[in-house]
């Protein structure tokens, strides 16, 4: 009996993939004002959160049924962060996420200010298996420049599940949110990063594949 012939169009086996994040900087629209504007690309939600969003491209895996296993998931970031002017009591919280579905930056915001929660948490709509990546890191002000107050982390961790997926696209997001109650005059620089990801591209059967699409699909439409 003759063997059936692969159609996979896209190619299976190891891959790294990168995405670069430009830097930023963040300043009031103008003085006085209490409204802030990015550039770059990043964006603005209210007052409070500066925040960066873009997606890995994984339409022909999805097309070929194929599955991506994360075998590394990292954000390469070395450069410094600054603050002019900053008030002492600044505080600013960073998540650098991977996501399987989209994400709400409200949320984001409402969960960490509200609980000190973070996506996945208890109390935010997201399945801790849908963020393949969630980083956090809280930053201080350490004034060692004249010019400007260099921003470096007081405490970190990771909160990622590296799940295996069959989605068309993985939502990447660098989210900045600065903590103090009058953020007027402030000015802040994030420098340019890159998310790296690497992994195992792979053809499952049939019913672990349909299972983990029945996964993605409860995930997405559970918030």
């Amino acid at each position: 009996m003759a063997k059936e012939k692969d159609t996979t169009r896209a190619l299976t086996g190891s891959r790294l993939m990168n995405h670069p994040v430009p830097s930023t900087l963040l300043t009031e629209s103008a003085p006085g004002s209490n409204l802030y504007a990015a550039t770059n690309g990043w964006e603005t939600l209210g007052n409070d959160v500066l925040y960066y969003e873009n997606y890995f491209d994984l339409s022909a895996y999805e097309l070929d049924d194929l599955t991506l296993v994360p075998t590394a998931i990292a954000l390469q970031d070395g450069l410094p962060y600054t603050s002019i002017n900053p008030q002492p009591e600044l505080q600013v919280a960073i998540f650098d996420i991977v996501s399987q579905e989209r994400l709400s930056m409200q949320e984001v915001y409402d969960n960490y200010i509200g609980s000190n929660g973070y996506p996945g948490s208890p109390k935010s709509t997201q399945d801790w298996r849908q963020l393949l990546m969630c980083n956090f890191r809280l930053l201080t002000i350490q004034t060692d420049f004249q010019s400007a107050s260099l921003l470096l982390p007081a405490t970190g961790g990771a909160f990622g599940s590296s799940e295996p997926t069959a989605v068309q696209k993985l939502w990447v997001y660098r989210i900045v949110i600065p903590v103090l109650t009058d953020l007027s005059g402030l000015t802040m620089t994030i420098p340019p990063t890159r998310f790296v990801l690497g992994a195992e591209i792979v053809k499952e059967d049939d019913l672990p594949y349909m299972m983990r699409l029945k996964r993605s699909y409860e995930l997405s439409t559970q918030g």
